[in-house]
This record gives structure tokens, sequence and C-alpha cells, in this order.
């Protein structure tokens, strides 16, 4: 069920804001230590930086990016293919394919734990640090532009 777009918006800068904090009680790069030897405080954070991470790039995909560039843009997406709306979000500056492209990727592959692969999980969550903060500037774009939006500000 689709959730009105502000209130979309508000729980992706929910996901974020934890995700932001879990990122803080991270290391700044994972190794394979991190993964095969981790404390009880990591994982902790860990987790809750996957979760986050996975929660924040779906939300976006199926909550936002469709209503956001139909009502705040003005494009008629309501039937097109996602891939129609994130080259319309490209057009406009809000994104790169290839970065969503990458961000979902790294989703799917945050879902897998690697237990025989350390040298994979590390290089998928380091991966996943890495493109925190683009996810996270993706939010922020849209949440401005909203914001101008809600103010009276025109369809561009």
């Amino acid at each position: 069920m689709t959730q009105p777009l502000g209130e979309a918006l508000a729980q992706c800068r929910r996901h974020a804001d934890v995700l932001a904090k879990a990122r803080a009680d991270l290391p700044e790069r994972f190794d394979a230590v991190h993964v095969q030897s981790p404390s009880d405080a990591l994982v902790r954070a860990g987790d809750q930086f996957v979760l986050r991470f996975i929660k924040l790039q779906d939300t976006l995909g199926e909550q936002v990016l469709r209503p956001f560039t139909a009502e705040v843009l003005g494009e008629p997406v309501t039937d097109l293919p996602l891939i129609d709306v994130l080259n319309r979000l490209e057009r406009f500056g809000y994104l790169r394919l290839r970065d969503w492209a990458r961000w979902r990727a790294l989703r799917n592959a945050l879902t897998h734990e690697y237990p025989d692969r350390p040298d994979l999980r590390v290089a998928v969550l380091n991966d996943a640090l890495d493109a925190a903060d683009g996810l996270a500037g993706l939010l922020a774009r849209l949440e401005s532009r909203w914001n101008t939006s809600e103010a009276g500000g025109a369809p561009t």
C-alpha cells in the first residue's frame, strides 16, 4: 500500500537518521577480523546499519520516487516502469542511474551473510559504508524539493 509522499519521506528520514547513528558506531572500514570475530556491540551496530540501509533503499524505491516524480516534478509516470521514473529523476539531477543500480545491488547483497566468504562480506559492508552517504544525499535532495513544493513552489 502506498502512503502519502510526506509520510514516506518522513519514514525515509527516520531510516536515514538511524542509519547515520549506526554508522557512527562502526569502524571506518571493515576487515576480516570485524566479520569473523565481531564484538556484540559491532554486531548490533552492523545489523542496525544493514537493516536501515535496506529499509531506506526499499522505501525510496517503493514509496517515494514515483510519487515524488509525479506530484512534485509534475511528470506523468504513474503507469511507467521504475526505470523510466529513474530516467526522469536523472534528467532532473536528483540521482544517477548507475548509483541507483549500485545501491539496489548492495541492498540485495546485504541480505546475505556469506559465512564462508569473509572477504566478500568485508567488500559488501565497505561498499555499503561508501554508499550510505549517497543514499542519504538523494533523500536530502528529495526532501529539499518537497519542502519547496509544499511551500507553494510549482513543479519544475
